[in-house]
């Protein structure tokens, strides 16, 4: 009778299908994180930042991490990704004018600008080599600008029209009014020209439809006109002095 049995119970366990190993079944989902980062490719523009002030690069997504370079309003950034530090986004970037500033900075002060919309002057970015110092990449001022004449002063500034490309010269010349107003006349290398407007001892409006951003570092007028033109134009071309 047991014989009987146990060769009744083998045939029913051999007639039951297979399923799925002991490892597949107990095998641990694949880990998620809980702020997966962002995609990286194309570019940042920093906007946000108060009057005045630069935005901090750190080495670390911390606001604690080593301070690598400092980037004004306007900037252009590469975009190297995004994620998530004891519940602030921070974004890995890197200066499109100097490559040595590369770190982590707040994205709330970041807005994201697809490779799609850098301008169409063609071939790659350019950046300064990897020696320079760990701080933002200023140019500094034309040394000395010529007296007013009767058609305005004369003078060589800053200047990049497209986007995420390095800043070349530009001719310009200025017409002043009133104390803390001028009228700046800048020409693009590969022609055409951008009217920018001072009033009140700051840039104002522009002949663009496109916004006009305007931050100062110390006696340098950094400006930007919608996503793509950058112009930096000191005190003494405006103003005189």
């Amino acid at each position: 009778m047991r014989r009987l049995f146990l060769g009744a119970f083998a045939t029913l366990m051999l007639s039951i299908p297979a399923g799925p190993s002991l490892a597949q079944e107990t095998a641990a989902p694949a880990a998620t994180e809980a702020a997966p980062p962002g995609p990286s490719g194309g570019f940042f523009v920093v906007q946000g930042i108060a009057d005045g002030d630069l935005l901090n690069v750190r080495a670390a997504a911390s606001g604690t991490g080593k301070l690598v370079g400092r980037v004004p309003n306007g900037a252009a950034l590469r975009n190297q990704g995004c994620s998530e530090a004891n519940g602030v986004t921070w974004c890995k970037v890197e200066s499109v004018e100097d490559a040595s500033v590369a770190g982590w900075a707040p994205a709330r002060y970041l807005v994201d600008v697809p490779m799609d919309d850098v301008g169409s002057s063609g071939g790659g970015t350019e950046t300064a080599p990897s020696e320079a110092p760990a701080q933002a990449a200023v140019t500094p001022a034309p040394a000395e600008i010529p007296p007013l004449t009767q058609g305005g002063a004369t003078s060589e500034i800053p200047c990049s029209r497209y986007y995420g490309k390095p800043m070349s010269m530009c001719a310009a010349i200025v017409q002043r009014g009133n104390e803390g107003e001028a009228t700046v006349t800048v020409s693009w290398p590969d022609g055409g020209q951008r009217i920018i407007s001072f009033r009140n001892g700051r840039a104002d409006t522009s002949d663009s439809e496109e916004p006009v951003s305007w931050t100062r570092e110390a006696d340098l007028n950094m400006i930007r006109i919608g996503k793509a033109e950058r112009f930096e134009i000191p005190d003494a071309l405006p103003f005189g002095g």
